[in-house]
């Protein structure tokens, strides 16, 4: 297992978040669609689970039940989805 994050990598991670936040305010204001907002929500949502969750330097069985649990947001979705585009 490696060290946890340094304080400059969860402040850059902040930053970013802080960033991206930005994006997804002005691309919702443009209307651009949900394909990019679900793009930077994944995007935010890898930083903090690498960084803040320290997923980085997990043990392998604590990446598996976040690979798991993601897997089970992404079939909810799916089948969220499925359901308006069948209706």
């Amino acid at each position: 297992m490696s060290a946890p994050p340094t304080g400059r990598a969860i402040v850059i991670t902040f930053i970013g978040l802080l960033v991206l936040a930005a994006v997804s305010w002005i691309a919702a204001v443009l209307g651009t669609g949900t394909a990019l907002a679900l793009t930077i929500a994944g995007i935010k949502a890898l930083g903090i689970g690498l960084v803040f969750m320290e997923l980085a330097s997990a043990h392998p069985v604590d990446r598996v039940i976040a690979v798991i649990a993601v897997f089970f947001v992404v079939l909810l979705c799916v089948g969220a989805m499925g359901d308006v585009a069948f209706r």
